[in-house]
């Protein structure tokens, strides 16, 4: 009997093939190196041909889909009381700009300025080129979480109740897509080991699924917890 192994987007290798490349997006495998219509990512990391055919790679491309990712956070009840450009970014520019040293991939980072009259600031949101849709719009709903909780004025809220609040956002972006990529990293990001992204998630969670969405949101912008 055959094994196989299978990628988000359906496509089969024989488990018996060693791995040699992986896509770090769809997880298909390949037992060459540097397979034929392959290219790299970052960090040594590599896209397949089909995780590239509908990438998100340049800001026309950005332009196709934002408006649908805008609108389906507003129906979620986050809607950005300014309206903060979303930029496309190479990984190196946004590890930079974040001023980041780690060993994983960047998608996304909102940019703020704090002081004077105008109080928290963002200057914008950043998203790394070549996402397949589905990251794309994973890493803009979580963005857009740190903007709308900058732009409302929120009292200072802890790193891990914040990064598990854009979590949730994302979560529930997903949910609204049902395609084995949305399931897949719907998955894992509730059961994601990191105590601050994945932590924070379950914390948030929790919370809203005891409160509501709409006590928690105001817990947060009054007191800057989930108290």
């Amino acid at each position: 009997m055959l094994a196989y192994r299978q990628s988000l987007h359906g496509e089969v290798t024989c488990a018996a093939h060693p791995v040699l490349a992986e896509c770090m997006f769809c997880a298909r495998t390949h037992a060459d190196p540097a397979p034929p219509g392959w290219r790299p990512f970052a960090a040594g990391m590599m896209r397949c041909p089909t995780c590239l055919a509908d990438a998100v790679e340049t800001q026309q491309d950005a332009r196709l889909h934002l408006p649908s990712v805008r609108r389906q956070m507003t129906d979620i009840g986050l809607e950005l009381p300014d309206r903060v450009r979303v930029r496309i970014v190479s990984p190196e520019e946004a590890a930079a700009t974040a001023g980041l040293v780690t060993t994983g991939v960047l998608l996304g980072l909102t940019e703020q300025t704090t002081g004077g009259a105008e109080g928290t600031r963002v200057t914008g949101i950043s998203i790394v080129a070549g996402l397949p849709p589905t990251y794309f719009g994973r890493a803009v709903a979580h963005e857009i979480g740190h903007a709308w909780l900058a732009l409302r004025g929120r009292a200072p809220v802890d790193d891990v109740i914040e990064e598990g609040l854009c979590e949730l956002f994302a979560y529930a972006w997903l949910r609204r897509h049902g395609t084995p990529m949305a399931l897949e990293l719907r998955r894992r990001l509730s059961t994601n080991p990191d105590p601050v992204y994945g932590g924070g998630f379950r914390t948030v969670h929790q919370a809203v699924r005891r409160h509501g969405v709409a006590t928690v949101l105001d817990r947060l912008l009054t007191t800057g917890g989930l108290r």
